[in-house]
């Protein structure tokens, strides 16, 4: 069950922001992290990797692969929040495309625990998998 909540989790981020590109564009650029073309770049690439890697944790197949990448794009979305609070950015993440609006420190504490049970499931998956 935890897992099919952890992918629907993607699945919706990424569809949200798939059926709006240009705001995410836009969302992505207030971060002030890339130059422009790359910043178009990760806003249409971003979200097809977020449904893929849900439908991977959910369905099962390659779900090891789809597990780690979302736990490296959680690492990475941790680190980019966490710099622009550091450098004292107020942004709106685009996590949700634009379904809703957390404040930096709500969208930081749900990655954390998203990587958090990201990480039990990747155990979980990897421990099941090695009995096998």
């Amino acid at each position: 069950m935890l897992t099919w909540i952890f992918g629907a989790v993607f699945i919706f981020a990424g569809v949200l922001k798939v059926r709006d590109p240009q705001l995410f564009t836009m969302q992505v650029r207030t971060f002030e992290m890339m130059p422009d073309p790359l910043n178009a770049f990760l806003a249409l690439s971003l979200p097809w990797l977020e449904i893929f890697c849900g439908l991977a944790a959910i369905s099962g197949w390659l779900r090891i692969g789809g597990l780690l990448l979302l736990e490296i794009a959680l690492l990475v979305f941790i680190g980019v929040l966490g710099s622009a609070l550091a450098r004292g950015k107020q942004i709106d993440c685009g996590c949700f495309g634009s379904a809703g609006h957390l404040s930096q420190v709500q969208e930081l504490s749900l990655d954390v625990a998203l990587l958090l049970i990201g990480i039990v499931l990747l155990v979980r998956t990897m421990s099941s998998e090695k009995m096998a």
